[in-house]
C-alpha cells in the first residue's frame, strides 16, 4: 500500500512542481545568457562605444537581468518547499481529509510516503538549482573556469564550512549533512502543521507557521551551542585543523539532524493517527 500512496502523492506534486522546475530551467538559462553577455561585453568593453556610454548601459541592463533571473531560479526552492507543504496540510486538515483517514493505511504509511515523496522533489530541485547555477557562474567566466569559483561552490562552503569541499571526506560529510538538513526542514514544516491543525480550532494555517518559525528558531539555538561548544574546544586544543574542527561540527550537526528527525516525524505520526480531528 505504500508504493501506491507514494505513486499518488508523486503524481500530485509533480502536477505543479515539473512546470515550476521547467521554468526554473527557463530562467537558469537565461541567467547564463545575460552573465555571458556580460562577460563578452566587459571583455570588449575599450573598443566600441565606450564614449557614449551605450556599452556601460548594456552592462548594467544584462547585469540586473542577470541577476532577477537567479533570484528567480532560487524561489524555485522556496515553491517547493511551499507545495511539498501544503500538499501534506490539504491532503490530512482540509476536506480532502476526509477521504483520507479513511483508507486503510496506517499514519505510519501515510506520512513514510509523504516524507519519500518530498525528499525525491528536494534532490530533484537541488540538482536543477545547482546545475542552473554552475552554468550561470561560468557562462560569467566565459565558460573558462574552475569548479571553486562558481556560486554552488560557494554556498557550499559557506553552508558548511570547509575550506576544500572536494576532498573525499569534507564531500560526503557535506552531502550527508545537507540531505539530513533537508530531511529535518520538511519534517518540522510536517510537524508545525500537524501541531497546528490537530491543536487549534481557529486560523490553523498560521498557528502551523507560528509553530514552524518557533520549531526552527529551537533547533537553530540548538545548532548554535554545538557549533560554540566545538570552537570553544579546538581553540583550547590547536592538534587539529581548521578542517578536523569542521568534519567534526558537520558530524554532530547530522547525529543532531537525525534524531530532529525521528523525534518530528513520530509526532507527525502521532498526530495523524490520535490527534486529527477535522470537524
Amino acid at each position: 500500500m505504500l508504493g501506491k500512496l507514494l505513486k499518488y502523492d508523486l503524481k500530485a506534486l509533480s502536477r505543479i512542481l515539473v512546470p515550476v522546475h521547467i521554468a526554473a530551467v527557463a530562467v537558469g538559462l537565461g541567467a547564463a545568457a545575460c552573465f555571458f553577455g556580460v562577460h563578452m561585453l566587459d571583455s570588449s568593453y575599450g573598443s566600441w562605444n565606450s564614449s557614449s556610454g551605450f556599452g556601460t548601459s548594456m552592462l548594467v541592463m544584462l547585469a540586473m537581468t542577470g541577476a532577477f533571473c537567479l533570484f528567480a531560479l532560487f524561489m524555485a526552492s522556496a515553491a517547493t518547499l511551499f507545495a511539498i507543504v501544503h500538499r501534506f496540510y490539504r491532503n490530512f486538515f482540509t476536506d480532502e481529509g476526509y477521504l483520507t483517514l479513511t483508507l486503510p493505511v496506517t499514519a505510519n504509511q501515510h506520512i513514510a510516503s509523504k516524507v519519500i515523496a518530498a525528499m525525491v522533489w528536494v534532490l530533484i530541485d537541488a540538482l536543477i538549482v545547482g546545475f542552473c547555477g554552475y552554468f550561470a557562474s561560468i557562462a560569467a567566466m566565459g565558460f573558462s573556469g574552475d569548479f571553486d569559483e562558481t556560486i554552488p561552490y560557494f554556498m557550499l562552503v559557506s553552508s558548511f564550512g570547509f575550506s576544500d569541499i572536494v576532498s573525499f571526506v569534507s564531500f560526503l560529510v557535506a552531502a550527508a549533512t545537507a540531505a539530513m538538513q533537508a530531511l529535518t526542514m520538511v519534517l518540522t514544516a510536517y510537524a508545525a502543521f500537524a501541531l497546528g491543525g490537530a491543536l487549534a480550532s481557529k486560523h490553523k494555517v498560521a498557528a502551523g507557521i507560528g509553530l514552524f518559525f518557533a520549531l526552527s528558531w529551537a533547533a537553530g539555538l540548538i545548532h548554535s551551542i554545538k557549533s560554540v561548544f566545538i570552537a570553544t574546544g579546538f581553540a583550547y586544543d590547536s592538534t587539529f585543523g581548521y578542517e578536523a574542527m569542521n568534519v567534526m561540527s558537520s558530524g554532530v550537526s547530522l547525529v543532531l539532524y537525525l534524531v530532529t528527525a525521528v523525534v518530528f516525524y513520530a509526532i507527525c505520526v502521532f498526530v495523524i493517527d490520535r490527534k486529527t480531528n477535522l470537524s
